[in-house]
């Protein structure tokens, strides 16, 4: 059998359900598109859509479509790779947003419509995006190396993502993760992290958090990086400070503005690489999905993938 040039990958899961619920539809008019030239992979359990999307693209596979939340995007990103190293560098992704927060979406600018995603994703356009990678200790302690595609961060971030994976997830990703991180800070005690951004001196810190940018928002809409550019080759690094319970309450909503960059305790910095160490049990997530522990080390892939898009300019 000739194999198809455009493989999808669909989460019935992500959205609490909902892709799953609508995915006939998805799968339907993207068909219409593309005159049924494609292969479908309907996924069930996790690390399905980096083995469906890297046995795909060894097969021939131009184009991988990655329908779902941003944790499906991150598997099939990684599935782009193999052993480090990508397999096609050819290989096109196209992106349907259909999952719990969608900041990916607000990040990369894809459309909020899906019709309009569909267009891009069986359009012409496309654009080269950068990506990150991260080197972790999983929870049995052995080094693991990931791909993601808009975030990775360290400390209270991913003790919100936990929080959401097991309470708030069905409110959605505003709403759920807002709720978390009010909970989350209002009781997180700060940990002490050595910070190193490229080549300069070590920090060494109390913090609430380290956050590895590539895109803009994380959290269901809040604005961590406003500075960031998906395609300029560099991670945008925010260390969130020890600040008292009240002060990080009262200024939680600059978060979704951006503006708390400006605060005292908050420092901001762009740079192709940086490394947390700590010894203390510092949880990491990226794309809203926990990861592991500390210590890690993160660095920006320039113009890794090119992607599906008719972004024409402006912030990303």
């Amino acid at each position: 059998m000739q194999p198809k040039q455009t493989h999808l990958i669909l989460n019935p899961t992500s959205s609490g359900g909902r892709t799953g619920r609508k995915q006939e539809s998805i799968i339907t008019e993207i068909g219409r598109r593309l005159k049924g030239d494609f292969s479908v992979c309907v996924t069930n359990e996790p690390l399905e859509a980096t083995s469906s999307t890297r046995s795909a693209i060894q097969q021939g596979a131009a184009l991988v479509i990655a329908i779902g939340g941003d944790g499906t995007i991150q598997e099939v990103v990684n599935g782009f790779f193999l052993d480090g190293t990508m397999i096609n560098p050819s290989c096109q992704l196209g992106i349907v947003c259909s999952g719990t927060a969608q900041d990916v979406a607000k990040s990369f600018n894809i459309p909020e419509q899906l019709d309009h995603q569909i267009d891009d994703v069986c359009g012409t356009r496309a654009r080269a995006i950068d990506i990150g990678k991260v080197t972790y200790r999983d929870p049995n302690g052995q080094e693991v190396e990931r791909f993601f595609i808009n975030e990775c961060q360290q400390g209270i971030a991913a003790v919100v993502v936990q929080r959401v994976q097991k309470q708030h997830k069905r409110l959605g990703g505003f709403l759920g993760f807002g709720l978390a991180a009010v909970q989350t800070v209002a009781s997180y005690r700060e940990q002490r992290m050595t910070v190193t951004i490229d080549e300069r001196e070590p920090v060494s810190d109390l913090f609430l958090g380290v956050v590895a940018a590539n895109g803009g928002y994380a959290g269901g809409g809040m604005n961590f990086a406003p500075r960031a550019k998906v395609d300029d080759g560099l991670l945008d690094i925010v260390l969130i400070h020890k600040q008292w319970i009240l002060a990080r309450l009262v200024n939680f909503p600059k978060i979704y503005s951006g503006r708390h960059i400006n605060l005292s305790w908050v420092s901001y910095f762009q740079a192709k690489r940086v490394s947390v160490t700590s010894e203390e049990k510092v949880p990491i997530e990226a794309d809203g999905e926990l990861l592991g522990f500390v210590p890690c080390r993160i660095e920006i892939v320039p113009r890794a993938l090119q992607l599906k898009s008719s972004w024409r300019g402006g912030d990303a």
